[in-house]
């Protein structure tokens, strides 16, 4: 796996990677991470990626990333929190 690149984004630190067959691009926000997999016979190139992080996606990924981070936290709160 190599880093083809990143994309910039005022919320998100967002790399891309390739592999034999898939594209694999990482999204992060503070704590929180996610993983994506793309074949590459649906995205060919970095652009295409770009394309695929289109406005919906990203704001469906924020509030994502909002979920599981309030996950999070009620977990360490009940298990951590004297």
């Amino acid at each position: 796996m190599r880093i083809i690149g990143t994309i910039p984004h005022p919320r998100f630190k967002i790399v891309a990677y390739s592999t034999d067959h898939h594209f694999y691009i990482e999204i992060e926000a503070g704590p929180m991470k996610q993983c994506h997999k793309l074949h590459k016979e649906q995205v060919q190139n970095l652009e295409g990626i770009r394309k695929w992080l289109d406005e919906d996606f990203q704001k469906e990924t924020y509030e994502l990333f909002e979920r599981m981070y309030q996950s999070s936290q009620g977990s360490l709160n009940r298990n951590f929190t004297p």
